[in-house]
C-alpha cells in the first residue's frame, strides 16, 4: 500500500501493535485503529482515538470501514477465541460465524483463514505484517555468537517434521525437542507457557534442548505469524533451553538487535533455517 490510503489496524495484545503504530507515525501512513472490547490491553492505546468493537460486531466493522474509505486492513497481536456457540453477532457476523463454524478443526489457522477469506470478499485487501514491518529475518543463518551443535541440528529437523505432521490438527507453532525427543509442542497456552512447562520436567531432558518456532504448513502469512523477543530470549534461559530456530522469511523477530545481544548474553544461539 502507498502512504496516502488509509489503514485499519486491528489490534490485539502485545508489543507488535504498538510497533506497527509507531512506524505508521514515522512514514506518515494514515491509520484507523480498532480494539476489542473483551481484550485486556497492557498497553494505553488511548492517544490514538481508537474504535472499540465487540466479538460480532462484523457490520458495523465495516460499516466504519466503507464511511472512511478504508480498504487496506492488517490483523496484528493476540486475542483470545470467544465462545463460538453463545457469541452475539450481527447480520454480517451470521455469515462469518457460519464460515467459521463449518471448519472441521476450529484450530487458531483454521478460524483466520475464514476470517480473511469474508473480509476479502467484502472488498478488503488484508496486509502481511512483513508488507509494512520489516522485522521479518529473511536469510538463513546463525544470529548469535553460540552456534547449534551437531545435536541441536539433529533434533531441529525433528521438530521440522513434527510441526508440518501437528500442521493438519492446526497445532504445534513452536515445538521443543531435547536428546531427539519432542517434550513440548505449543497448544492453545501459547509459546511463553509452553516454555514454563518444559521447568517442570527433569533436568536431564531439558538441558541442551532447542526451541523452533515455525509457520504452520497451511497457516496463512496474513496474520499470526511466528514471533519471538526479548521475552523469550528470557524465557528460554530462565528454563534451560540452550538455543531457538525460527523459520528464514517467515518469523517475526521484535527488536532484533535487543534480542541478539540479550542471547550473546546469555549464551543462546538463535539460528534461522
Amino acid at each position: 500500500m502507498n502512504n496516502n490510503e488509509s489503514l485499519a489496524i486491528f489490534a490485539g495484545r502485545g508489543l507488535l501493535p504498538k510497533i506497527l503504530i509507531e512506524d505508521c507515525k514515522k512514514h506518515n501512513r494514515k491509520f484507523q485503529l480498532f480494539l476489542l472490547e473483551s481484550e485486556e490491553y497492557d498497553i494505553d492505546y488511548s492517544a490514538f482515538n481508537p474504535i472499540k468493537l465487540p466479538y460480532g460486531a462484523v457490520g458495523k466493522f465495516l460499516e466504519i470501514l466503507h464511511e472512511n474509505k478504508i480498504k487496506n486492513l492488517i490483523f496484528i497481536g493476540a486475542v483470545n477465541k470467544p465462545n463460538f456457540q453463545s457469541l452475539k453477532v450481527d447480520k454480517k457476523g451470521t455469515y462469518l460465524l457460519a464460515k467459521i463454524l463449518a471448519s472441521k478443526i476450529l484450530g487458531d489457522d483454521a478460524v483466520l483463514r475464514a476470517v480473511i477469506s469474508f473480509f476479502e470478499k467484502e472488498g478488503l485487501k488484508i496486509l502481511r505484517i512483513d508488507e509494512i514491518l520489516s522485522d521479518v529475518v529473511a536469510k538463513k543463518s546463525v544470529l548469535t555468537i553460540a552456534q547449534p551443535s551437531k545435536e541441536n541440528l539433529e533434533d531441529i529437523e525433528i521438530a521440522k517434521k513434527a510441526i508440518r505432521s501437528f500442521s493438519d490438527f492446526d497445532v504445534g507453532q513452536s515445538v521443543i525437542v531435547a536428546q531427539k525427543q519432542i517434550i513440548a509442542v505449543e497448544a492453545l497456552e501459547g509459546t511463553d507457557e509452553m516454555i514454563k512447562r518444559c521447568s517442570k520436567l527433569k533436568v536431564e531432558y531439558t538441558n541442551n534442548s532447542v526451541l523452533v518456532k515455525m509457520k504452520k504448513f497451511r497457516q496463512s502469512a496474513k496474520a499470526d505469524l511466528p514471533t519471538i523477543g526479548v521475552d523469550t530470549i528470557k524465557n528460554c534461559h530462565q528454563n534451560g533451553i540452550s538455543g531457538i530456530a525460527i523459520q528464514s522469511g517467515q518469523t517475526l523477530i521484535i527488536n532484533k538487535d535487543e534480542v541478539v545481544n540479550l542471547a550473546n548474553e546469555l549464551n543462546i544461539f538463535l539460528t534461522v533455517i
